[in-house]
């Protein structure tokens, strides 16, 4: 009796194992590791608010975040990890490099799975979005978010030197008499403030070229078009502020800036400067009394507004291990929920057209003003050397403001390292 009680007790341990066992398998899920180069706040923290909502959103499966540093143009690392089997399922792309990825086997082509999915996302992004998102014909990213730029300035450093603080430079040559009037001297190369770094922030050789009224690439005819008369006057402007205060001098200078509350513009050390729609949040957050206006980018004359839009995606790189979880997290950060969350967040702009127009997601009004630049916003080519493009114009501006090339040679320079990759893959 004793034993046929003790044998059925057994038989009720093991099948409750079983039962634990299986509901475990259940319940675990598959994990999706997501990577991103996003350190700074309130970006890193939004990003994990949308990983958390994800994962409470399903029960299949979870996804891990990891901050990987980097630049936007350097996929080494994620290149080297997917080749070890030890990279990311989905990760966050700057858009602009998408084409250049495609082309260059790094990235899952998305088509498949959106056609699975009965999905249209030609439709519910905004053209230019989607566009960078594309390459022949294929979609290799989703569009996260956007942004436009303008110029920041701070109104006690305008009132202090005699500026009417609400007449904020309209044009190049404003711009340059102002920076003269803002900075601060201790010595002729010594700064307790600049006016401006024209080269700092957003301040890019795209911000400039355009501003300047040029135009980098003809897409009728496939061809760069960087050394644009207009383009080498905006590297010849910037050689000249260099040259005017000291390249040595001011790198000296922003060698001790830093970010958030060391923030140069919030620490008071650049009384102006070019940067995007996010830096309302990082102000709230870090300069929460400085009082600051937002003016369009000063261009040349006739030139007329001008601002440039950018962003982020969600793409699967080739070889990933997870790539239905992948992509069903790529999805749900670049639809409605993810990007509401990121857009109240991080004062971003949405991609999505229906969120588009919903300012009630806007934290500050004055990101209104970043708004109403979308429908003038350029974009940068979206061709199939995107970040070399980049990467070469970069190092063409360091050449030029540290006066080792002047600027029609640079900009030469770059159409002749640069058409010829284009050519390959048109």
């Amino acid at each position: 009796m004793r034993n046929h009680f003790r044998g059925k007790f057994l038989v009720v341990l093991v099948t409750a194992a079983m039962l634990v066992s299986l509901a475990g398998a259940v319940l675990a899920k598959e994990q999706v590791t997501f990577w991103t180069n996003h350190s700074g706040e309130p970006d890193r923290s939004t990003l994990e608010s949308i990983v958390t909502k994800f994962n409470e959103s399903q029960d299949k499966y979870e996804v891990e975040m990891t901050v990987v540093p980097g630049s936007e143009t350097d996929v080494a690392k994620l290149m080297t990890a997917v080749a070890a089997g030890t990279g990311p399922d989905v990760y966050l792309i700057d858009r602009f490099t998408t084409a250049q990825r495609a082309v260059a086997g790094a990235l899952t082509d998305l088509t498949p799975f959106i056609e699975r999915a009965g999905w249209k996302p030609q439709d519910e992004y905004l053209p230019f979005a989607i566009t960078e998102s594309t390459w022949a014909g294929k979609v290799y990213s989703l569009p996260f978010d956007t942004d436009t730029r303008a110029l920041y300035y701070r109104k006690p450093d305008f009132t202090e030197v005699g500026l009417d603080p609400e007449a904020p430079p309209a044009t190049i040559d404003e711009l340059t008499q102002v920076m003269d009037k803002l900075t601060k001297r201790i010595t002729e190369r010594r700064f307790d403030r600049l006016g401006l770094i024209p080269w700092m922030g957003q301040g890019w050789h795209y911000t400039w070229g355009w501003a300047f009224g040029g135009e980098f690439y003809d897409v009728a005819n496939q061809q760069l078009t960087v050394n644009d008369p207009a383009i080498v006057e905006s590297f010849a402007w910037q050689a000249d502020v260099a040259d005017k205060y000291g390249i040595a001098a001011i790198q000296g200078f922003a060698s001790a800036f830093g970010s958030e509350a060391q923030d140069p513009f919030i620490a008071g050390k650049v009384s102006m400067i070019i940067d995007g729609d996010w830096k309302i949040a990082g102000l709230k957050i870090f300069g929460p009394e400085l009082d600051y206006g937002i003016t369009n980018i000063p261009t040349k004359p006739g030139v007329g507004p001008v601002t440039w839009a950018g962003g982020w995606a969600m793409a699967l790189p080739r070889g990933a291990k997870n790539p239905d979880g992948g992509f069903e997290f790529a999805r749900f950060a670049a639809g409605p929920v993810g990007q509401e969350i990121y857009t109240r967040e991080t004062s971003h702009l949405p991609t999505i057209k229906a969120l588009v127009d919903r300012t009630d997601l806007l934290a500050d009004p004055r990101h209104e003003f970043f708004l109403a630049g979308l429908p003038f916003a350029k974009s940068r080519p979206a061709v199939p050397v995107g970040a070399l493009l980049w990467d070469e114009l970069t190092a063409a501006r360091d050449y030029v403001i540290n006066g080792d090339k002047t600027p029609q040679q640079a900009l030469d320079d770059v159409i002749d390292r640069v058409q010829s990759e284009l050519d390959k893959n048109l």
